[in-house]
Order: C-alpha cells, then structure tokens, then sequence
C-alpha cells in the first residue's frame, strides 16, 4: 500500500479550489487502483502512461488538477487488448476489470479497473483504501493505429458514426421491433462481426465500435488517435506514434506515472498552446464522481428511518459509520 501522511488528507486549497477531505481520501484510493495496475503491468511487460487530465495533473500539477476527480490512463492498442485479456488472472481479490468484452452492462469504449461494485464500510475495505467508502476505478483509453490513406481513415470514421447513430437510436432494453434488428444485420453482414442477440443490443453496438476501432492494430502505422475523438469530429486529432516511442516517469502526488515523451504536442492538442496556465478552478463534469454514490445510500437511509435527510447530516452519517461510531 501507499503511505500518506496524515496532513495529506487535510482539506487543502489548491490553485484557489477547495479539495475536501473526502475528495483526498478519494485520490488516495485512486492510487491504490494505480498501484495495483502498475504491478499487474509489471507483470505482463505492458506499457501504460498518463492519458487526459492526468497526463495534465501529472506535468501541470505533480499531482491531480485540483478540480478533477478521476484517473485516466491510456495503453497502445495491442498492449490494450493484452491487458483486457491477462490481466483479470492477475488482479488482486481487491480489484475487478471491467469493459465492453466482459460486462454486458458496460456501454463505454473504455477499460476501468474498479475496487468493489458498491459503497462499502467493511473495516478491511476502508483500511485498504485509506477510508474511502465509494466505489473508485481508473479508466483505460485505448490508443489506435489509423491508416495514412485519407480513403482509408474516412471509410473507417464513417463506420464508426454509423454506430454511434444506431446505438443513439435503438431502445436501450428489448423488446426490439422489425428496423432495429435489420440494423443489427446490416452490421452483423456489412462488418463481419458476430452479434449476441442475449445482450443488450446497444451494448453489442458498442463492442462493434470498439472491434472496428482496432482494425489497423497490427500494421505499423505512423499516427495514432483516439477513435471516439475522430467519430464526433475531431478530424485534427492525429497524433505522431513517435510521441508514444518512450516514456518519462512523473511525480504524481506521492506515487509517480509515466508520460509520453511526445507530452508537450499531445498536451497542445487537447488543451491549447497554453496548457500550463490553469484557466478554470471550477470542477468538471458530475464532480464530485462519489456524488451518487452517496444519494443512492441516502435514499435508502431515509426509506430505512422514514425520515428526510440533509446532505450535511448524510455527510456526517457517513463519516459516523467511517469510523465505526
């Protein structure tokens, strides 16, 4: 395990942004999520690297951007489908993997290795995860081969719009009527790619996208992007592989991560030439991520005592059973 120091779970200020004290329990679980990772690719002789805001945390920072709340890695494709494949033999019984290969509940082109399924205040849980109750993961962005042919890369970007736009339109639960199931032919014919009528079929469109997204996997292409980005229109999104050639370890908080040497280029792409100024100390996205987490546990707090429950007195219900009080 990790060690912090008891300060480190101090609410702190960061840039002018507030850290919580949970927030910071919430990152040192991360970690252990990373941890873990780190050894399990250790294992495998397979490269991960800081990818999105961390990748930005990680140079900008030392650390998490103040106002985020998740962990993002990434992998080269077949280090990707590697780890997708070994790595659930080799997690600790604390960790689970999860993707669109093996949960038919996932939807997302992503890989994220979580520690539980569900808010948890076992003892040996909250001491593994210096007590942080709530679910925690680190998501996994596969990187993708993309041809140099301009023919080739739209025939495969307008494939993976397609996609998008059956997945956008079918139900999201059956019963499916005549059009919905043509649709999964055309692409059960079109694309060779075996659909299981069992599961959800937006699900199976998904891992459809994600199959066509590895189609030049093999070849030794000379740029790479993420597919998702170049399917919602981020034509620019075309990144040298040299970028990916070698790797810096960083500082990251109290741990370290690697980084692209082509850091800097990748970094203008996503977040401008100046990337280094901090432009917003407001949070993103559904900050914080444990927020549901924890109102799904106060609903049932309050069916439990019939009673209405503040968020400041869950708040402190929860710090209660924290502590074991």
């Amino acid at each position: 395990m990790l060690v912090f120091s008891n300060n480190y779970f101090e609410e702190e200020t960061r840039e002018g942004f507030v850290v919580s004290k949970m927030m910071k329990r919430a990152w040192a679980a991360q970690l252990e999520v990373l941890e873990e990772i780190k050894r399990v690719c250790k294992e495998l002789d397979i490269q991960y690297f800081a990818d999105w805001g961390t990748m930005l945390g990680a140079v900008r920072h030392n650390g998490y951007i103040p106002w985020d709340d998740d962990l993002d890695i990434g992998m080269l494709r077949k280090d990707y489908m590697r780890f997708l494949e070994e790595a659930p033999n080799y997690l600790d019984k604390w960790f689970e993997l999860k993707s669109v290969y093996n949960d038919p509940t996932d939807d997302i082109v992503k890989a994220r290795v979580i520690n539980e399924r569900h808010i948890n205040f076992e003892p040996e849980f909250l001491a593994r995860f210096h007590n942080c109750p709530y679910v925690v993961g680190v998501d996994i962005f596969p990187v993708d081969n993309i041809p140099s042919d301009k023919g080739e890369l739209d025939s495969m970007v307008d494939t993976l719009k397609f996609l998008l736009k059956v997945e956008a339109s079918i139900p999201d639960e059956d019963p499916y009527d005549d059009d919905v199931m043509d649709l999964m032919k055309q692409i059960e014919n079109t694309l060779g790619i075996e659909i299981d009528y069992n599961n959800r079929l937006r699900h199976e469109v998904k891992k459809a996208f994600d199959i066509v997204s590895t189609r030049y996997m093999n070849e030794n292409t000379s740029e790479v992007s993420c597919m998702l980005a170049l399917a919602i229109d981020w034509d620019y999104y075309h990144c040298n592989r040299s970028w990916y050639d070698e790797y810096i370890e960083m500082k990251f908080e109290n741990t370290t991560i690697p980084v692209p040497i082509g850091y800097e280029n990748l970094l203008r792409f996503n977040y401008g030439d100046d990337y280094m100024t901090p432009k917003n100390v407001g949070a993103s996205h559904d900050y914080p991520f444990y927020r549901e987490q924890r109102d799904s546990f106060k609903e049932v707090m309050e069916r439990e005592f019939n009673t209405v429950i503040s968020d400041e007195m869950m708040d402190e219900l929860i710090e209660m059973k924290i502590q074991g009080v």
